[in-house]
């Protein structure tokens, strides 16, 4: 094979693996869930709880990421307005706990909605350790205070003991399949409760 053949099929499969990614987590796994569906203990968040009854829509990020952040808090943010009859909250975790003082984040989460809470570790270093927690990751570039952080843009959902029950890894999410994936699972935590 010739270079130009070689290039042409590697863009190709790159241009495939694109158009896949959206429905690839339901691609692996044979739960019917569109997300990845897992049943793992999280981190307790002392400060925090998510709705009783409910569910918990988890995001790891920083107010001055000019990445995966502001694409992920727009479809928190649809997400939001799918699910206001539900018991669902989200929250968002800030990895920059340095500069996203509890005025600013409080000031965030307030233009976003009721349904949206913050936390705030104390350090980055207890961030990346919550993160992690999750098997989530963040990585500040460097050691100025105002140095981008290096993370994932997975959403977690957890139940009210932080069970992790779905992971979404990327931005790029049909919506529609993660709200009928919140409701379904919120149907079979209520049944669950009640036997």
């Amino acid at each position: 094979m010739n270079r130009k053949t070689t290039s042409i099929l590697l863009f190709a499969a790159a241009f495939l693996l694109a158009l896949a990614l959206p429905v690839m987590p339901s691609l692996l796994n044979n739960s019917g869930f569109y997300g990845m569906a897992i049943d793992e203990p999280g981190e307790n968040l002392n400060g925090y709880q998510p709705p009783q009854n409910g569910l918990a829509v988890m995001f790891f990020g920083y107010r001055q990421c000019g990445t995966v952040c502001p694409v992920q808090l727009v479809n928190l943010l649809d997400l939001s307005q799918r699910l206001k009859d539900a018991p669902v909250e989200f929250l968002f975790v800030t990895l920059d706990p340095e500069n996203d003082t509890p005025e600013a984040l409080q000031q965030t989460t307030e233009s976003l909605g009721a349904a949206f809470k913050s936390y705030r570790p104390e350090t980055h270093q207890s961030a990346q350790k919550l993160a992690s927690a999750y098997n989530d990751f963040a990585v500040k570039q460097g050691s100025a205070p105002n140095d981008s952080i290096a993370h994932s843009a997975r959403l977690h959902v957890v139940t009210p003991d932080f069970r992790r029950r779905l992971i979404y890894a990327t931005p790029d999410l049909n919506l529609e399949l993660v709200e009928q994936d919140i409701r379904r699972l919120l149907k079979e935590n209520k049944s669950e409760s009640s036997t």
